[in-house]
């Protein structure tokens, strides 16, 4: 509760300092979420048998989260889901790696859903949720073959997001109208305790969805040379520093990453978070964003409240200096 309230103070302190309720749109602030948000700890055996195998990509999956209801109560406002998919029934399973990385606090596209859709049910007002989600079919030697994405995969997963958020939902086709040269944003009041859905993949899948976006309940991951650009994935904010300020400031939003495979954190090497936030991306990305880290360090991925303005895209006025903290 004391979160809920923070959060709505937070807001309504953005929205005077922007200086009308008008002026702050969901494209003008910064937020923080985990990455492969579902995760627990891979089990003790797996991991000591992927160690012996390749240590370097034990180490890169060393990391877990709390439930993603603690996530959203302490301030994310982005979470990731890998879903694979089983055709008969349709039903989409969470998890990392087949078999060997598959412990998850939810089990199923649908519980997962269905447990953050009661969490915005206990907490109406807050911002807008983004989550992404990647469709997992790659096939990994000594592994089981997991079942590609197909179109009737695809549909089958749209009615089951449509089946709990549909109410709730930021669409493509709202944001991207016919005959507009790019995004148009709600603002943020008219986004309370809605969500936003990403399909992060690339190639095949990505132009499979794309093709008839307009219909769809997911965003896709495509460039502003198509008609339903809107939202961006790009995960490197510095090599791609200048490339991620010039979207931001064309009007897209982006997510990006501040660290990665536990190496930031291992180091408690903050360039990569700095240059995220720098970088004006919208969603920042990561494992780190608790008190304390494993590694003993200070390494930690934070917006106090939740949320913050954002240094590219928010009016005049809009404070970068929050009063409000934890």
């Amino acid at each position: 509760m004391k979160r809920r309230v923070l959060g709505v103070c937070l807001s309504a302190l953005l929205t005077c300092m922007s200086g009308h309720a008008s002026d702050l749109h969901i494209n003008h602030i910064q937020f923080v979420g985990s990455h492969n948000s579902y995760k627990q700890a891979m089990s003790g055996g797996y991991r000591v048998l992927l160690g012996l195998i390749n240590e370097e990509a034990a180490k890169a999956l060393d990391y877990e989260h709390p439930p993603l209801q603690r996530q959203l109560d302490a301030g994310l406002r982005k979470l990731e889901l890998d879903v694979f998919y089983h055709a008969e029934p349709d039903e989409f399973p969470v998890g990392h790696v087949q078999v060997i990385d598959m412990n998850s606090h939810c089990v199923t596209l649908r519980q997962c859903l269905s447990r953050v859709a009661q969490w915005s049910d206990a907490n109406p007002d807050h911002e807008p949720i983004w989550l992404s989600f990647n469709a997992k079919d790659q096939k990994i030697s000594w592994l089981p073959d997991p079942t590609p994405f197909d179109d009737a995969a695809f549909r089958a997963m749209d009615r089951v997001l449509e089946s709990v958020l549909g109410a709730r939902l930021i669409r493509p086709r709202d944001v991207r109208p016919v005959g507009s040269a790019r995004p148009v944003w709600p603002r943020l009041e008219q986004a309370r305790g809605k969500f936003l859905l990403i399909l992060d993949e690339g190639g095949a899948k990505r132009d499979l969805y794309a093709s008839n976006w307009r219909s769809r309940p997911m965003f896709v991951n495509v460039g502003p040379e198509h008609s339903g650009a809107a939202v961006m994935i790009v995960n490197n904010p510095i090599g791609d520093f200048d490339h991620i300020r010039a979207l931001v400031s064309a009007g897209y939003m982006v997510r990006t990453r501040a660290d990665a495979d536990t190496w930031e954190a291992r180091s408690n090497d903050t360039q990569r978070r700095d240059a995220a936030f720098a970088s004006g991306a919208h969603a920042i990305s990561t494992d780190y964003y608790l008190p304390s880290n494993p590694f003993g360090n200070a390494y930690r991925v934070h917006v106090p409240s939740g949320i913050q303005c954002n240094p590219v895209t928010a009016p005049q006025g809009c404070s970068q200096r929050l009063p409000l903290d934890d």
